[in-house]
C-alpha cells in the first residue's frame, strides 16, 4: 500500500500532479521544504509510484552520520582498511543498486564527503574504502533538504557542481500554513487513528477547535499537527475532543485571534461598523501572530472600501491610497473573492 500526503490544498494537488510526472524517470531529484513538510513521504511516493517500486528505497539521514564515517557508510569499506574495520562492508550505494537512494539532510554533508559524493552521482561509481575496484550502481538519487543550498553555494558551504547535479528536478512541498483548508482535514485523520489506536471514538471537533488549529501558524507543520493531536486525543475524556486538551500555544492562538476574526466578520457590504477594536498584546501568554493580526486588518479595510465603492475596485483603490494594481495583488493574496468589476 503506497502512502499518500493527504490534502485538497492546490499546493497538495500541485505536488501530487509533480509527483506523477517524474515517478516513471530514474532523474536526480531535490526535494526542498521545511521541516516536518513531509519530504521522506514525497520520495517514498515517487519511489512506490514507478517502475522502481519492487527495488529497495534506501533513506540515509546525512546530519546524523559523524563526519569520520560518512565515506564508510556511503561507499562501504574494505576489511582492514582502518581501525576497527574487521569486516568488509557494503556502503548504502552499493545497497540501493537497481532502486532508490534518498539522501536526506543532503546540506549537512561536510565538503570533504561532497566531491567523493559528486562522482559517485554523476558516473554511477564509486570505491569502497581501502579497494581499489571500480564498483558500478544503477540507481536514482533523491535529496532533500531544509536549508538554502543555493545560499550555501554562495557562502561556500556546498559544492555548486553537486547542487546542479542534485537539482536536475526542484520540488517543493509547501507548508501547512500554504496549504488552505487541509488543517481540519488532517486533524480529522489524526484524530481517527489516534482514537482507533488508544480504543477511543469521538464526535466531530467543535467549531471552536478548528478555529483554534486553523489560527495558529504550524512551525513544525504536519508533524507538529500531528503530534498535538496525539496528545489531545490521549488527554481527552468521554467523546468531545475539547480545547483544553490542546497546549497553552493553541489556545492562545485561538485567543489572540478571536478579536481580529470577529471584526473581520463584520465588515461585510453591509456592515455599520465604525471602527475596529484590536485587543494589546499579552506577551506574557506567548508570541503573537503579527501577519495574521496584519492581515485581518488588511482585509477588513480592502472590504470595507470595496462595499463603499459597489465593488468597484478601481474606486475602492482610490479610496485606500493604493494603485489599482495593488489592490488586485492585495486582494489575491488574502483570497478575497470579488468578481469582475473592476472599473
Amino acid at each position: 500500500m503506497i502512502r499518500k500526503i493527504l490534502g485538497e490544498s492546490k499546493a497538495v494537488k500541485d505536488l501530487l500532479k509533480m509527483i506523477s510526472r517524474v515517478a516513471a524517470s530514474k532523474t536526480n531529484l531535490l526535494v526542498i521544504g521545511e521541516s516536518g513538510t513531509g519530504k521522506e513521504l514525497v520520495a517514498r511516493m515517487i519511489h512506490d509510484s514507478g517502475p522502481l517500486k519492487d527495488k529497495p528505497f534506501v533513506p540515509v539521514n546525512c546530519g546524523a552520520i559523524p563526519e569520520t564515517l560518512i565515506e564508510s557508510e556511503m561507499f562501504g569499506h574494505r576489511r582492514g582498511s582502518f581501525t576497527g574495520a574487521v569486516n568488509e562492508k557494503m556502503g548504502l550505494f552499493e545497497t540501493a543498486n537497481g532502486g532508490t537512494l534518498f539522501l536526506d539532510e543532503v546540506g549537512e554533508l561536510p565538503l570533504g564527503i561532497q566531491v567523493k559524493l559528486l562522482r559517485a552521482i554523476q558516473e554511477r561509481v564509486f570505491r569502497k574504502v581501502g579497494g581499489n575496484d571500480d564498483i558500478h550502481v544503477d540507481l536514482r538519487i533523491i535529496a532533500a533538504t531544509n536549508r538554502d543550498l543555493e545560499a550555501a553555494v554562495a557562502a561556500g558551504k556546498f559544492r555548486e557542481d553537486l547542487y546542479y547535479r542534485l537539482n536536475v528536478i526542484l520540488i517543493k512541498t509547501p507548508a501547512l500554513r500554504e496549504r488552505d483548508g487541509d488543517v481540519e482535514l488532517l486533524a480529522n485523520h489524526f484524530l481517527r487513528r489516534f482514537g482507533d489506536r488508544f480504543a477511543k471514538k469521538f464526535d466531530e471537533m467543535p467549531p471552536e477547535v478548528i478555529r483554534a488549529l486553523n489560527c495558529y501558524e504550524w512551525p513544525g507543520n504536519v508533524r507538529e499537527l500531528e503530534n498535538v493531536m496525539e496528545r489531545a486525543v490521549t488527554l481527552a475524556s468521554g467523546q468531545t475532543i475539547s480545547i483544553d486538551s490542546f497546549p497553552a500555544m493553541i489556545q492562545n492562538a485561538l485567543t489572540r485571534a478571536e478579536p481580529m476574526f470577529q471584526a473581520s466578520a463584520s465588515a461585510g457590504p453591509d456592515s455599520k461598523l465604525e471602527e475596529l477594536r484590536i485587543a494589546l498584546p499579552n506577551f506574557g501568554e506567548g508570541p503573537v501572530n503579527l501577519d495574521l493580526i496584519l492581515a485581518d486588518i488588511e482585509k477588513t479595510y480592502l472590504l470595507r472600501a470595496l462595499s463603499y465603492s459597489g465593488g468597484v475596485k478601481r474606486k475602492a483603490a482610490e479610496l485606500l491610497g493604493i494603485t489599482f494594481r495593488s489592490i488586485r495583488y492585495r486582494l489575491a493574496k488574502l483570497g478575497v473573492e470579488t468578481g469582475d468589476a473592476d472599473d
